[in-house]
């Protein structure tokens, strides 16, 4: 497995190489300052004083979180847990009226927190700023009432959405520029582009972990804008931008800080985290390969020990597939592979797999041992997997002998295939 090892830091390098080279595009979009931006080193204070020094530092979009009070009122909080007690200095109890938040920001908050009214006044006052809404409970609810009560600020207020269902309703409301955050969405890459075509969006909002499946170039290629949150730093900027997302929502790197940043020079793309974590994972993978070919246990092989009569099969239907590799289609959203009883069992063993898949979605090893026969979540090993080829070493621990394994390769229907697998120890 050298061979392979090398293959792999090729690879790397070829990568590295890459995306050193890569200058920075233009985007269309503007840039989104998170939760009206940081001020004073804090975030998340969703203020007056961060929307006004923000608004200085050139910033024109601005994302608002928003929470009802308990007579039903919009004002500007994360949330009444954490967010509540870090900006008022007390302990959480619940929603409170808008008369007691007012209280609360005039005798305990350091920056003037707004509610729907303050903020409306603001956005009046600067003619050129749009704001993006966050509200995580009671989204339509909140931006009917928004609708209602400020019709002449729809084209400048870009609502967020959270599932596909909200677009047509949001859309009715007369809001002409809508956003589509994922962070509560639980559909996959392919489930996203399949529900933006019938969505006329201004943007797409992820984490890093799904920019980092590609889902920004994914998305350039059917036209369809893309941000990233939440995204302090140039390298960081610089990298999810080379994956093909257009624009971040940022706490405090301005473009005129960015600008000045890149002026300077001496940051790159290989000084990001998020690079330094992706060739830090790329390395442990190759040891990992290294170590599981050095096993010399060899207890199940796809090449040479695989038979469709051998296994047993939920939610899927093998095609007709050409030596050493295994090609199926899944049916549902539980497919799984039982394969058969170890001759040899082992306390330790490793399952090695290279396989394609047709969503980012998790792979999953059961395994029974001699005194529980029988597959159940608690007796399980995981790891995530992206859409297209992947490589995988999943280890398994037991007190007593492991006696058979179940692989369910993902939770997405679609045509997969395996191009090699098998199960060692030492």
């Amino acid at each position: 497995m050298i061979a392979a090892t090398k293959k792999i830091l090729v690879g790397l390098f070829a990568i590295s190489v890459s995306l050193s080279a890569f200058s920075q595009a233009p985007s269309t979009l503007l840039r989104i300052a998170h939760a009206g931006g940081q001020i004073e080193n804090e975030t998340y204070t969703n203020s007056l004083e961060a929307l006004n020094a923000n608004f200085k530092e050139g910033f024109r979009v601005f994302e608002i979180d928003f929470s009802w009070t308990t007579d039903t009122q919009l004002v500007c909080l994360h949330d009444w847990e954490q967010s509540f007690e870090r900006s008022f200095g007390v302990a959480p109890r619940g929603a409170v009226s808008l008369q007691e938040f007012q209280q609360l920001v005039a005798q305990r908050s350091k920056f003037t927190k707004c509610d729907l009214a303050s903020l409306m006044h603001w956005l009046s006052e600067h003619p050129d700023a749009l704001l993006v809404t966050d509200v995580k409970e009671g989204n339509l609810e909140a931006l009917r009432h928004i609708s209602a009560n400020y019709p002449q600020f729809l084209s400048r207020i870009v609502p967020q959405i959270y599932q596909p269902t909200e677009y047509p309703v949001v859309r009715d409301l007369g809001f002409e520029r809508i956003i589509w955050t994922l962070y509560m969405y639980s559909g996959g890459s392919l489930a996203v582009l399949d529900a933006v075509k019938a969505m006329d969006l201004w943007a797409v909002t992820m984490d890093t972990t799904r920019a980092e499946r590609n889902l920004g170039q994914n998305l350039n290629a059917i036209d369809v804008p893309s941000y990233v949150h939440t995204i302090n730093a140039l390298a960081d900027s610089l990298y999810f931008k080379s994956l093909g997302i257009d624009e971040i929502y940022t706490d405090s790197l301005s473009l005129q800080r960015e600008r000045n940043a890149i002026a300077r020079g001496g940051v790159g793309i290989v000084d990001s985290k998020f690079y330094q974590t992706t060739l830090l994972k790329s390395e442990e993978l190759a040891q990992k390969l290294n170590d599981f070919f050095n096993k010399p246990v060899l207890h199940y092989s796809l090449e040479n020990d695989f038979s469709q009569l051998s296994v047993s099969t939920n939610q899927l239907s093998f095609q007709v597939s050409p030596p050493g590799r295994l090609l199926f289609a899944a049916t549902g959203n539980d497919p799984y592979i039982g394969f058969p009883v170890f001759s040899d069992p082992r306390t330790q063993i490793e399952l090695y797999a290279r396989l394609t898949v047709p969503d980012s979605s998790s792979v999953e090893v059961f395994y029974a041992t001699q005194s529980q026969p029988n597959f159940a979540a608690g007796r399980r090993e995981w790891v995530q997997v992206s859409e297209g080829q992947n490589e995988i070493v999943i280890s398994i621990n037991a007190e007593e002998p492991i006696t058979q394994i179940r692989l369910d390769p993902g939770a997405v229907p679609g045509d997969y295939s395996i191009g090699r697998l098998e199960v060692r120890s030492d």
